[in-house]
């Protein structure tokens, strides 16, 4: 799946930044599978469309439904510089089964030690 075209953009009232895009392909459920390896998906199929909602602590949620081809990205402030491309990675390498999963996980890993450094963990009493 590619981005064929960025919709709308908004920064939402709580500061995260919101983009609709349209995509090539309808989203499916081995894209939403592939999405599980990384963060809480929720489906909720006895809508009259198959409706689904992503999210990962820190970096984006993700809402659409199952055989549509828009989706809505929702970007957390604190950490949007780093996560901006994150959506365009995990639809790039959705495609590439287990070899995908791995490569994600090391882009996740990566981007959670920028986090780090930038908001570090508080120092215990001592």
């Amino acid at each position: 799946m590619r981005i064929v075209k960025s919709v709308q953009t908004k920064v939402c009232t709580d500061g995260s930044l919101m983009k609709e895009f349209i995509l090539d392909e309808p989203l499916t459920a081995g894209f939403l599978a592939f999405l599980g390896s990384f963060g809480t998906v929720r489906e909720y199929s006895h809508m009259k469309s198959p409706y689904f909602s992503f999210e990962q602590e820190h970096f984006i949620s993700i809402k659409g439904f199952c055989g549509e081809t828009d989706v809505e990205v929702r970007y957390k402030k604190e950490f949007s510089d780093l996560t901006a491309d994150y959506f365009h990675l995990l639809l790039y390498y959705s495609r590439e089964g287990e070899a995908g999963k791995a490569k994600m996980h090391e882009i996740t890993s990566a981007i959670r030690e920028k986090m780090k450094t930038r908001f570090p963990a508080p120092e215990g009493p001592g």
